[in-house]
């Protein structure tokens, strides 16, 4: 059996939380204005998960790229591609997870359910990888709280 790189599993967890967190944010802060519809809301949704999953993969790939120029070693051809995909996807996937509340359900609703179904998905990104509920504890409540920073700036400044 074939062993899996680390980077695999640091660019799916990295996307993953990286996407829940800044699109959980983005979305309750708008929905939060009352100015918008439910279709600019998702439009804000989509728009931002689009850019961000290709910056972060693209970011992920120039990156591994850099790594290994400067260390002189070619691991494999095809390893700093797969890494950008698995950021690409992961970052897509969580992004939509915390955009799905806007389309089924009222705003000023799905925006809580948006921000709960970030907090539960953080926990298990945590958990998953090590089978540990102190792991997703860890990712829960330091990704949480960058959540909370966001609505409290909101908050303040709204």
């Amino acid at each position: 059996m074939k062993k899996i790189h680390l980077g695999y599993f640091r660019n799916l967890i990295f996307g993953a939380e990286d996407s829940l967190v800044s699109t959980v944010g983005v979305l309750f802060g708008v929905a939060s204005t009352g100015e918008y519809s439910t279709r600019q809301i998702i439009i804000t949704g989509l728009i931002v998960i689009a850019v961000e999953a290709l910056s972060m993969g693209a970011g992920s790939f120039l990156t591994e790229e850099s790594l290994e120029e400067i260390d002189g070693k070619k691991f494999s051809k095809d390893k700093p591609y797969l890494e950008g995909i698995i950021m690409f996807f992961s970052y897509m996937i969580a992004g939509f997870v915390v955009l799905f509340p806007y389309i089924f359900i009222p705003v000023q609703n799905a925006k809580f359910v948006s921000v709960a179904f970030a907090l539960v998905s953080l926990y298990l990104v945590g958990y998953i990888p090590r089978r540990n509920y102190k792991s997703g504890l860890r990712m829960l409540i330091i990704a949480g709280l960058a959540i909370l920073v966001g609505f409290i700036i909101g908050e303040i400044l709204g």
